[in-house]
């Protein structure tokens, strides 16, 4: 630990000598330690085996393999060294170490500047986690010399006759006796032959591995001298550590044969087909429009919840219905939306739109888009097959859009790998995809129940999202992927990005770049063509004034490159009803009308309007009133209106037992086209209510600048004195540290705390209760 001023790790200088590059690419591949104030602090959260192993399980089967045999060397080996341990028939040794160290898994001291003083190095791979951070690297037991304590003499003096030799000397000798024997394979292996057929069968399981059986599986109590485990102990192959028998690596990898090597394999092929080419623009806007449908339906209906949380069928159901989906698709939405906070949850008990709705209907569409795709590229689980899938008891589907633990994101990201890989124009079925995505991550051993499902729904999902098309990504997918701030799939070996590496191109063909996302949408209309059928059409994306004003005024029926509105005498009355006049409409139809307004779109307008207000509702429970006597003797004796039960009490006003609203509705439903009226008798205009959930804007949507964090933890603006108060505070929140605090003339051991503005609060156990310091005052503090 560091603890005072002016100290630094062993390898301090090297990490800055590295930069840019080292820490740079450090943290861009793993951008959750960008906010650690130093690097000395960096070095200590690099070298934590529960921050290291999520990484680590993001990398590939070949990264896997070279840890593992880092491991297996004790931690730290040469190249030529490990290069002996494996079968590298590709020659991928150096880019997989390269991606180990630009995850902050290894350290490599070959090569220029790869030395303690930015000097030449000595060629040496060195583990950031000593003790390593696999069980059992390649299925193999601790070496003999391991085992320490655990292995008696006799134990060692039975090895040793078992396999031909004479004890002789003390325990150290024995070791290097037994070490000796074991190297002849060809003898380990004739003498394990001659074993008992179940004491055999035990003893390869073993050296397959795991190498560790758990005497408790055989019952409780002393296992039976009659068991094969007990019998292989006898025989002098395994070792009895407590309640546990472990095989040593040295007759495991004597069984295994002399020419066993783990085999660093690349990529493995993935058969695939020819494709039309597709840009996937037209699905994304229809992506967009269908997660805009969803937040206006939450902000003026909300979507109830269940008790035990999330969305329940019956209201999947209803929300796919209002926006004319499949349930299947509906919850894609519904999590993605959930996700990117354009809805969000109000105390558990329904989904309502958010303050950030707003914001994300302003801003163009393709930026609207990446929003959906790296928010759909976050989440943990599949939408459209939510289970956690690591056994039969978690099959049963979760309700949306809340996410839980689930190796379905791992999956997704390992697809879209795969498929990156492939060169433009192919594309590839789930199942031809399986081994390729089970070589890029390890989940899918993890979840063998339902790794199928989740590579069909990585597949599915994207096809709704406009990234891929017909197995292959599109052009927009490609763009995405690209960009270095998708929020992707980690990179493999070689790669610091996905675009990187493994890319595939054709004569003639660019592949867009970061930046051309926003450049393969059309750019946004500010014009709409009014048709004499009544319908207005936008060719290519409107902006969102036009949207919003047209979405007033007229019914949407499709959007995809040209958008088709259509007027109605209903939808009119709606923008009427809303305190909007045939004055305001007619003026903002000439305004964003490419020609001049349709003559019958004119006169249903005006007509409308017309007609509009000519039935007056209001308040006692309900009063009607209308101008023509007529008409309100037409009401209350109108068959429809039965359930209004009007009443006429004068010429032109007639009561009811309804409320207002229902009053209205049945009015409406009958073919009227009533108006609300306040208590000063002016006409009151029903505006729908939108709800806004406010949600704090997320830091990190402008982007992330990994070389601009590497700058600023090597001593940018801001950084406290090494060794000062303010450093242990800042290390104690990133770390979770327990810390000591001198305050008030006391030293205060302290943890849980939480930074406020100029204080700390936090639980202190000398003093047995939470105490709130300020900041400005707190002198001296250090980490334990």
């Amino acid at each position: 630990m560091i603890g005072a001023a002016g100290r630094h790790p062993a390898d301090y200088s090297r990490i800055v000598a590295l930069l840019p590059p080292a820490l740079t690419q450090i943290l861009r591949n793993r951008p959750e330690l960008a906010g650690v104030p130093s690097v000395d602090l960096l070095e200590r959260l690099l070298k934590r085996p529960e921050l290291a192993i999520p990484a680590l399980l993001d990398l590939d089967a070949d990264c896997h393999v070279v840890s593992q045999a880092v491991q297996a060397a004790g931690g730290a080996a040469t190249r030529e060294t490990l290069a002996g341990l494996l079968h590298d028939p590709l020659g991928r040794l150096g880019e997989v170490l390269d991606t180990l160290a630009g995850h902050g898994l290894m350290t490599l001291d070959g090569g220029p500047g790869g030395g303690p003083d930015g000097g030449p190095g000595d060629d040496t791979v060195r583990s950031r986690h000593p003790a390593g951070l696999w069980q059992h690297p390649f299925g193999l037991g601790r070496p003999l010399r391991e085992f320490g304590k655990t292995v008696t003499a006799e134990t060692l003096k039975t090895i040793v006759r078992t396999f031909g030799g004479q004890p002789a000397g003390r325990k150290a000798d024995l070791v290097r006796q037994a070490e000796e024997l074991l190297a002849d394979g060809a003898a380990v292996r004739a003498r394990a032959a001659r074993l008992p057929a179940q004491a055999r069968a035990v003893l390869e399981s073993m050296a397959a591995g795991p190498p560790v059986l758990a005497g408790t599986q055989f019952g409780y109590g002393p296992v039976p001298r009659s068991q094969p485990v007990e019998r292989l102990v006898q025989a002098g192959f395994v070792i009895r550590d407590g309640w546990e028998y472990e095989l040593p690596r040295e007759i495991a990898l004597a069984l295994r044969g002399d020419g066993s090597k783990p085999a660093l394999t690349g990529p493995p092929h993935v058969p695939a087909g020819p494709l039309p080419p597709g840009d996937g623009v037209d699905t994304a806007l229809a992506a967009i429009e269908r997660a805009r449908a969803l937040a206006e339906l939450a902000a003026t209906e909300s979507v109830a919840e269940l008790k035990a949380g999330g969305v329940g069928v019956r209201e999947v159901r209803r929300v796919a219905k209002a926006l004319g989906l499949p349930e299947q698709e509906a919850g894609l939405w519904l999590d993605v939306a959930f996700e990117a906070d354009l809805i969000g949850s109000e105390q558990g008990e329904r989904l309502i739109a958010t303050t950030f709705l707003d914001d994300w209907l302003e801003r163009p569409a393709g930026r609207r888009w990446r929003v959906l795709a790296e928010s759909w590229l976050r989440l943990p689980q599949a939408p459209t097959h939510r289970v956690v899938g690591c056994c039969e008891e978690h099959m049963t589907p979760l309700p949306p859009p809340y996410g839980f633990a689930c190796e379905a994101g791992r999956i997704r990201r390992a697809v879209l790998q795969t498929l990156r890989t492939l060169p433009p124009g192919l594309g590839a079925e789930a199942d031809r995809m399986r081994e390729a995505v089970a070589w890029r991550t390890r989940a899918m051993a993890e979840v063998p129940e339902a790794a199928g499902a989740f590579v069909a729904a990585a597949l599915r999902e994207a096809e709704w999202l406009g990234i891929v098309s017909g197995g292959a990504l599109t052009t927009l997918g490609r763009a995405l992927l690209d960009s270095g701030d998708s929020g992707g799939a980690r990179p493999t070996s070689g790669s610091t990005r996905l675009d990187s590496g493994e890319t595939h191109t054709t004569p003639g063909h660019t592949l867009p770049g970061s930046g051309d996302v926003d450049a393969l949408f059309p750019a946004p209309v500010t014009t709409v063509t009014l048709q004499n059928d009544l319908t207005a059409v936008v060719t290519g994306v409107p902006s969102p004034e036009l949207a919003a004003f047209l979405d007033l005024a007229a019914d949407l029926e499709s959007r995809d490159r040209a958008s088709v509105w259509r007027f109605s005498e209903s939808s009119v009355r709606r923008a009427l009803d809303q305190g909007t006049g045939a004055e305001t409409l007619l003026s903002g139809l000439a305004r964003f009308a490419a020609k001049a307004i349709p003559q019958p779109l004119s006169y249903l307008i005006t007509d409308t309007a017309r007609r509009h207000g000519t039935v007056k509702v209001g308040a006692a429970p309900s009063v009607v009133i209308a101008d023509d006597p007529a008409v309100i003797a037409e009401l209350c004796a109108a068959k429809a209106l039965r359930k209004a039960g009007l009443r006429r009490i004068a010429p032109t006003v007639a009561l009811g037992p309804l409320p207002p609203g229902e009053t209205l509705r049945l009015l409406r439903q009958a073919g009227h086209a009533p108006v609300g009226m306040a208590a000063d008798g002016t006409i009151q205009a029903e505006r729908p209510e939108r709800r806004r959930l406010p949600v704090e804007p997320d830091p990190g949507e402008a982007g992330f600048d990994a070389e601009a964090a590497a700058l600023l933890m090597l001593g940018g603006p801001g950084r406290p004195a090494p060794g000062s108060a303010e450093q242990a505070l800042q290390d104690a929140a990133v770390t979770g540290e327990p810390i000591v605090i001198v305050w008030k003339r006391g030293e205060h051991y302290m943890d849980d705390l939480e930074f406020g503005p100029g204080t700390v609060i936090g639980y202190c156990h000398d003093c047995d209760e939470v105490h709130r310091m300020e900041r400005a005052k707190i002198k001296k503090a250090y980490l334990l």
